[in-house]
């Protein structure tokens, strides 16, 4: 019988998923990367002097966004209804 944080188990231990799941994840994981190095800029911007930290964002944001656009154009961002192992 599994464990399941100390809780009777509820239904089947061996359901499959499918793979858009974890490919929902996986976007997900990597905005979130995104946002966690773009959090410290944003604290640390109204403290800064001149515009070096400001074009220094932009930039990021730039690659951020061109990265963005390759990955739609070469389908990632599409997945498909079901998939055929």
């Amino acid at each position: 019988m599994p464990y399941e944080c100390g809780l009777p188990p509820h239904g089947s231990a061996w359901t499959k998923f499918g793979v858009n799941y974890y490919f929902y994840a996986l976007i997900f994981l990597a905005f979130e990367v995104d946002i966690l190095y773009l959090f410290p800029v944003a604290t640390f911007y109204p403290h800064s002097d001149g515009w070096l930290p400001l074009v220094k964002l932009f930039i990021f944001l730039f690659i951020l966004g061109i990265s963005v656009i390759y990955f739609w154009r070469k389908g990632v961002f599409t997945w498909p209804r079901r998939v055929s192992l």
